[in-house]
C-alpha cells in the first residue's frame, strides 16, 4: 500500500516539449512535479517508446488534482475589444494614401519600375546598375506614386 507523500507515474509524452507544458501547467497551479526520462528522449528520440517516453511524476495525495488539472479544457478569458486594431485602421493624417486605391498600405523605398528619366537611365547604363529613385509603393494595387 502507497503513503500519501509517496512519488507516483502519472502520465507518459512521446515529446519532451509536451512533457515540459504538463509540467508548467501542473508547478502553476502549485501541484510539485518532476520529470524522467526526458534527457534521454530529447537526445535519442527513437528511444521515446522503448523508455516509455518522457515520465511526469507527482505525490501521491495530488494525482488526482493533477489529472483533473492536466485533461481540463482551458478557458478562454475574456477579453475587450482590441484597442490597438482600433487605432491601426483609423486614418492617420502622417501616412500617404494610395492616388489609384486609396489604401494606407504603403512604404516608402526605392521604386521596384523603371523609373528613369534620360540621364539617370544613361547614368544607369554606363554603371552597370540601375540606378532608381525612392518612391512609394502601394501593397494593395501595385501602384508606385511620388
Amino acid at each position: 500500500m502507497s503513503r500519501p507523500d509517496s512519488v507516483v507515474f502519472l502520465e507518459s509524452f512521446y515529446e519532451p516539449m509536451a512533457a515540459n507544458l504538463a509540467r508548467t501547467r501542473l508547478e502553476a497551479a502549485g501541484i510539485p512535479c518532476f520529470l524522467s526520462n526526458e534527457n534521454l528522449v530529447s537526445m535519442m528520440p527513437l528511444y521515446s517508446p522503448i523508455t516509455g517516453g518522457v515520465r511526469l511524476h507527482v505525490r501521491q495525495s495530488d494525482a488526482q488534482a493533477a489529472l483533473d488539472i492536466l485533461h481540463a479544457e482551458p478557458e478562454p478569458r475574456p477579453t475587450g475589444p482590441d484597442v490597438a486594431s482600433f487605432e491601426a485602421d483609423a486614418p492617420d493624417p502622417v501616412t500617404p494614401r494610395c492616388p489609384r486605391c486609396g489604401s494606407s498600405d504603403v512604404a516608402y523605398g526605392p521604386a521596384t519600375r523603371n523609373t528613369y528619366g534620360f540621364w539617370s537611365g544613361l547614368l544607369s547604363v554606363l554603371l552597370r546598375f540601375p540606378v532608381r529613385g525612392n518612391r512609394f509603393h502601394c501593397f494593395h494595387c501595385g501602384n508606385e506614386f511620388a
